[in-house]
Order: structure tokens, then C-alpha cells, then sequence
């Protein structure tokens, strides 16, 4: 029969902070053997908590017993000569109320979060219905002065010419006269049609956005031709939403008379998209983001957003609307994706059980919140207030007035998980000390001087499970540092910094951005590392359109010329290194496409 104590015992008597050691060592008593409590981490089992504890119990013997808890975890025991019913009870009944402590921590932690996000999502809504009231009003003055202002205009005209004709005595003329004032009622008719189809268009709900565009487009001085294609229906509010803004685009575009037809093209990947090109007869973007401001504003209520550029005298508007207002919860679908992300976040997971209730929770907590946040842009600039949206999708954009200057880069590069960047744009020229304090820091910020927003959240996008996992990398080395030397934890995270070579890859950019390594080569070696796309077309150089075999033979190219520009007595120490990266990534792309 087993010594040890029945497990709801010492769950009676033990805080739930170290209620895991406690049966782990109860279960070690009564069995007279070794026990370790392990979790999956990094594609391997790591444990948590092992009796005797110097040295842990070993998990990969052959003759060790291994019990499933309910939270993937796995409890293994060594050394017992033989089982008996009592044995087996007692490891049972350990497995399940270890399998309820970790839920009961996963609980904890997953309330703080919610709680947390609970809170971020509050200001966010405050936010949105401030937007939204600033659009209703903005809507309600447009609508005023479109039906005000041009009917009490129209109908100073009719009453002029009524009083003309209450004052002609020619019967001839009086007739000349009514004529004209039934011209002008007609006119009047028309242009409040016209105001009512802005506002509520009939077709509409009945054949979407598409017809309701191509009814507005038959009204407007100048032609509008139509090009793809939506695809299915979607929800009221974001047809509406969709039809309002590239209907205000087609009164800006089209509203003036040009032989010069207007090009609206219709798209649809996860959100519905409409690109509308068009001679801008002299408008700049400026002043052609001033005259769809309000649109814009009233679109991004919606989770949507309206871009303006003017080159060569053509404008190009583009409007998207994402087919659901909601936003989706939980991790998106390309994060979970990436096995670097899981490992790092499971890591974290890990981290934050451990911690609940020291010292150190709110830590991981804070770096577990951030974790599962979009990449964070600012702009900064004297004007940047004005020139950021209410929102870019897949980033989180903010706004910094100010000069850009060693100290704001040293805010901005701080450790705190929740406030730091993961780029920055300046609109203005920056100090000479504000690169090198950002390259500074522990955490890779991207700096752009030139392009938009739209391009650098696209950069962004493309390796958010990286940049992410990377931060929190970069986060949580301090805390692990701070546990025992043998914790598993820090075998785990030294273990995901070393064999991750998507992280390789990312600092190897951050280097060659700075300039450090391969200044003859940088090009070529940005691109193969996925900084135009981790397509392995696009890094390779090759067009969408070629074969599998053309991937391979071009990879082999790529393998072979940095290998053997690693090989030559002339290569400095740190070139070697990068090109040993670039080497590894070229042969992962040739076992990925051989694979698919």
C-alpha cells in the first residue's frame, strides 16, 4: 500500500501556490519513487516540478509509468517495482487534482486578461461612439446643406420667375414664362431625387452596392465605368457603409463634366474593396483627402478605411470594408500559424501559471496581453495628429507630436510590453541621435522616413507572428532570468531563441537595415529573407507564375552562391555568419515546395 497522504488531503491543508509541488512530492512519498510533473514546450516535454528535486526525475527512460492530466501535461514516475491498486488510485486521483489546480490557474490568468482586454475594449468603444457622433453630425450638417442650401435656391429661382410673370401683361410672354418655371420645378424634382438616392438609394437593399453605384454613376456629368466583382451579399450596415463612401468618392470624381471616363474596379479577398481611379483635373491628395475627410471618418466607425493618392494628376481612392463590423476574438488564424508564435506563447502561458500570485504575474501577464495585440506603428511628427486614421487594419497607429529626438526614442524603445512600438514614421526629418537610440534597443523597431501608413502596416502584417513572438522573447528574459538554474523555463526559452530561424532571419534584417553586414549584397539578401513578401517566389525573384521546379532550381542558386561567398578567405566573420542564415533559409524553401 502507498505511504503517501490521499490527494484531497493535502489539497486541504496546502495554498494554492505550491499545491502542485506538494502533490508532486506527496505522490513521490507514497510511491517511494521519482516524479515529474512535465508540460508539452517547444515540440518537447519540459518539466515543471519534480520530487526528488536535485536531480529531476528522468522522463525519457523506458521503464517510466506515464499518467495524462487533463491539461495536456503528463505526470511520469520512476523507480516503482510494482503496481497495485492502491499505487494506481493514488496516481489517479494525483493526475486529476493537478489536472484541477492548473485549470483552476489558467482560470486566474484567463480572468486578469479578459479583465484587462475588458478594459482596453471600453476605451475603444468610448472612443467609437465619439467618432460616431462627430460623423452623425457631420452627416446631419451635409444633409441640411444639401437639401437646404440647393432647394432654397431652386426655389428662390421658381418664386423669381412666378413674380416676373405676376408683372408681364403679354399673354405670349406670360406663357414663355410659365414654361420656365415648369423647367425649374423639373430641375428642382430632380436634384432633391438626387439628394433623397445619396441618402437612402432604393436599389440597394434589393441588388447591392453594385447596381446602387451604377444608378448614382447614370446621374453624374462625367462617365463611370465598372469593373469586377464583389461576390455574395454581405450585411446591411457594411453594404451601406460601402456604398456612402465610394458614393461620395464618384460626387467628388465624377462630379464635374470630363470626356475622361471614371474607373471603379471591385474587389474581394477578406473584405470588400473598391479602387477608384480618375483624372483629379489638378486636385492634390491633400486636398482631395480634405474633401472626402468626414467619409473617411464615418467609414472608419464601421472598421473600415479610405486611402487617397494623386500621381501624375490621376487619383486613386481605395475603400475597404472588412464583410463583418464585428471584430473577431482571439489570436488570428496566420499568427496561430506560426510554430514560432506558439512556442513562444505557450512559453508565456507557462510563465504566467507559475507566477499567479507573485510577485511576477503581472510581468508575464502584461507580456501575455501584448503578445496577442497587433503591431504597434507611430507616427511621429509636428503634424502627426492629423495625418494618422482612426484605424489601419491589422496595427494599432499612434500619434506623437513632437520633434523626433533621443529621449522620445528612448520612450518609444522602452521595456514596458503595453507602450512600446514595433515601427516608427516619421514625417518629419529626425535628429541624428534618434536611429541609432531606436537600433539601441533590445526590441526591433523598424524606422521608415518615406511612404504611408498602408505600406509599412503591410510590412508589418506580412511577419506579425515573428515580431510578436520576438518581443515577448525579448520581454521575458529578464523574468526568466530571475528563476533557479535548473527551471525549465529557461532551457525552453534558450532553446526557442537558438532553433528558430525565422528569428534569425528577422535580426539578420534588422542588420542589414543598419547597414552592418553584406553592404555589396544587401539587396539580394533582404529580399531572400521575406522582406518584400515570405513567399518563396517573391524571394527568390521569381514571377507568381512559376513552377514548383523553378522555385527549387532557383533556391539551389541562391544555396550555392552564399555558400560560397561563406567560404572565401575575404569574408568577414559576421558576413559568414549571415550567410550561414541565408544558406539555411534557401534550403528551407527547397524541403518546403519538395514537401508540398
Amino acid at each position: 500500500m502507498p505511504k503517501g497522504r490521499r490527494p484531497h488531503d493535502v489539497v486541504a491543508g496546502v495554498p494554492s501556490g505550491s499545491l502542485v509541488d506538494a502533490l508532486v512530492r506527496n505522490l513521490a512519498d507514497g510511491l517511494g519513487a521519482d516524479v515529474a510533473y512535465c508540460v508539452p514546450m517547444a515540440g518537447d516535454l519540459s518539466v515543471v516540478t519534480a520530487w526528488p528535486e536535485h536531480p529531476p526525475a528522468r522522463t525519457d527512460r523506458t521503464d517510466a509509468v506515464r499518467m495524462p492530466v487533463a491539461d495536456d501535461g503528463m505526470l511520469v514516475v520512476v523507480g516503482v517495482d510494482r503496481w497495485g491498486s492502491g499505487e494506481l488510485a493514488l496516481l489517479r486521483e494525483t493526475a486529476a487534482w493537478i489536472g484541477v489546480s492548473a485549470g483552476l490557474d489558467r482560470a486566474r490568468a484567463d480572468r486578469v486578461r479578459a479583465e484587462s482586454r475588458a478594459h482596453r475594449l471600453r476605451a475603444e468603444v468610448a472612443r467609437a461612439r465619439g467618432r460616431l457622433a462627430k460623423v452623425r453630425d457631420l452627416e446631419r450638417q451635409r444633409l441640411v446643406q444639401s437639401i437646404t442650401a440647393t432647394t432654397l435656391r431652386d426655389l428662390d429661382d421658381v418664386r423669381g420667375r412666378l413674380l416676373a410673370v405676376r408683372e408681364t401683361a403679354d399673354h405670349h410672354a406670360v406663357a414663355r414664362e410659365l414654361d420656365g418655371v415648369r423647367g425649374a420645378l423639373d430641375d428642382l424634382l430632380d436634384r432633391f431625387r438626387t439628394v433623397v438616392r445619396g441618402v437612402y438609394p432604393a436599389m440597394l437593399p434589393d441588388r447591392g452596392p453594385t447596381a446602387a453605384l451604377a444608378e448614382l454613376a447614370a446621374t453624374l456629368p462625367r462617365p463611370v465605368r465598372f469593373g469586377g466583382d464583389l461576390g455574395r451579399r454581405v450585411g446591411w450596415e457594411v453594404e451601406s457603409g460601402l456604398y456612402q463612401a465610394v458614393a461620395a468618392v464618384l460626387t467628388v470624381l465624377a462630379g464635374v463634366s470630363s470626356d475622361r471616363p471614371v474607373a471603379v474596379d471591385f474587389q474581394r479577398d477578406n473584405a470588400l474593396l473598391v479602387r477608384v481611379t480618375a483624372d483629379t483635373a489638378g486636385m492634390t491628395a491633400k486636398e482631395l483627402r480634405s474633401a472626402l475627410a468626414y467619409d473617411a471618418e464615418r467609414l472608419a466607425v464601421l472598421g473600415g478605411m479610405l486611402e487617397c493618392a494623386v500621381e501624375d494628376g490621376v487619383g486613386v481612392v481605395t475603400v475597404r470594408v472588412a464583410e463583418r463590423i464585428e471584430p473577431a476574438a482571439g489570436p488570428r488564424p496566420d499568427v496561430e500559424r506560426s510554430a514560432v508564435y506558439r512556442d513562444v506563447r505557450d512559453l508565456v502561458r507557462r510563465g504566467a501559471r507559475d507566477a499567479a500570485g507573485g510577485r511576477a504575474q503581472a510581468a508575464w501577464d502584461a507580456v501575455a496581453e501584448r503578445m496577442a495585440a497587433p503591431p504597434r506603428i507611430a507616427v511621429v511628427g509636428a503634424h502627426a495628429a492629423g495625418a494618422v486614421p482612426d484605424r489601419v487594419e491589422g496595427v494599432d497607429v499612434v500619434a506623437v507630436t513632437g520633434p523626433a529626438d533621443r529621449g522620445l526614442a528612448e520612450r518609444l524603445a522602452g521595456d514596458d510590453p503595453r507602450a512600446g512600438v514595433d515601427a516608427v514614421l516619421c514625417l518629419d526629418p529626425p535628429e541624428a541621435e534618434f536611429p541609432s537610440a531606436l537600433r539601441a534597443s533590445r526590441h526591433r523597431i523598424l524606422l521608415a522616413r518615406s511612404g504611408g501608413i498602408a505600406e509599412l502596416a503591410r510590412a508589418l502584417t506580412a511577419r506579425a507572428p515573428l515580431i510578436a513572438a520576438r518581443r515577448a522573447l525579448v520581454s521575458v528574459a529578464g523574468l526568466v532570468a530571475a528563476l533557479p538554474p535548473h527551471h525549465p523555463l529557461r532551457f525552453a526559452a534558450d532553446r526557442i531563441a537558438t532553433e528558430a530561424h525565422d528569428l534569425a532571419e528577422l535580426d539578420l534584417l534588422d542588420d542589414i537595415d543598419s547597414t552592418a553586414v553584406l553592404r555589396g549584397s544587401a539587396t539580394d539578401a533582404a529580399r531572400l529573407l521575406g522582406a518584400h513578401g515570405p513567399d518563396p517566389r517573391t524571394r527568390l525573384g521569381l514571377p507568381a507564375a512559376a513552377t514548383d521546379e523553378d522555385v527549387t532550381t532557383a533556391a539551389h542558386h541562391a544555396a550555392a552562391r552564399w555558400r560560397t561567398h561563406a567560404e572565401h578567405p575575404a569574408t568577414p566573420g559576421r558576413d559568414r555568419r549571415a550567410c550561414e542564415i541565408l544558406v539555411r533559409t534557401a534550403e528551407g524553401i527547397i524541403t518546403r515546395t519538395r514537401a508540398h
